[in-house]
Order: structure tokens, then C-alpha cells, then sequence
């Protein structure tokens, strides 16, 4: 279970930028936006990890599992947190926060599984060697 305790051990974060358009007529963000934010914030994290664009192969979601644990209202700052905790042969897993700036307030946490496919043929393919170092030295914890 991922929780704020585990704040310490990101690396990366994100500040999303909520928009009106995000809230639902409860006044809340609508429960599926919270997979644009991070993917949104997932972007950000390869942008800043491997410092290029994955061309040939690609990172799609495979899997996510997803805790809602309390409400992003309109007025919160939302921030991501995400860090990748399993770097396999062809699929990475990562954990996510969305706290808000004083990690008091936990909003949601997901883990997601991302599959590495190679663009044309749409078939899963390793993770490209060099693309796993710049992982592991981003995210020590995976040496």
C-alpha cells in the first residue's frame, strides 16, 4: 500500500494544473482525470529521466490499479509524485502520488504497469538497454 510515509523515497514531482473542466457536479475532480494527470506528470518524468523521446519503441499503460482516497477540490494544488519501483525486461512498474504542496492531504495513489511496444508493429519488445541505465540512475533504489 502506498502511502505518505513513502513520500521520501520520489525523486520526481509534478505540479498538475487543475482546470474547471476537471470537476464534476459533486464539485470535485471527476475520477478520470486523475489518469491525465499522471500521465501528464509520466511525460515529465521520462522527459527529465532518459532527456529524449522514445521513437522506435514506446511506453504504453498495461495495467493500473488505483486508490481514490479523498476529494481534489477546485481550489487544492495538486502534486504528483512518481517513481519507478520494478524495471523488468520488457515492463517497468511505477508508484504515484497526488498530494497536495505540505503533503498533509493524500488525494490518490495508483501503480501502474507500463509495456515497452515497438511503434510500427504494435508487439511488446525489451526496454531498450541504454533507456534502463538512465532508469537505475535516476532511481537508485532499483541498483
Amino acid at each position: 500500500m502506498i502511502t505518505l510515509a513513502d513520500l521520501g523515497q520520489y525523486r520526481f514531482q509534478f505540479t498538475i494544473q487543475t482546470r474547471y473542466s476537471d470537476m464534476d457536479m459533486l464539485g470535485h475532480a471527476n475520477n478520470a482525470v486523475y489518469l491525465t494527470y499522471l500521465e501528464l506528470a509520466r511525460l515529465e518524468y521520462f522527459k527529465v529521466v532518459s532527456q529524449q523521446q522514445w521513437s522506435e519503441v514506446a511506453l504504453v499503460l498495461a495495467h493500473a490499479s488505483m486508490d481514490f482516497k479523498r476529494p481534489l477540490l477546485p481550489y487544492d494544488q495538486p502534486v504528483a509524485y512518481i517513481r519507478t519501483t520494478r524495471l523488468g525486461n520488457s515492463s517497468l512498474t511505477m508508484e504515484n502520488i497526488i498530494t497536495d504542496p505540505t503533503a498533509d492531504k493524500l488525494f490518490f495513489t495508483a501503480t501502474m504497469v507500463m509495456v515497452a511496444i515497438d511503434v510500427k508493429s504494435g508487439r511488446p519488445v525489451p526496454i531498450p538497454e541504454v533507456e534502463k541505465q538512465k532508469i537505475t540512475q535516476y532511481e537508485p533504489a532499483l541498483s
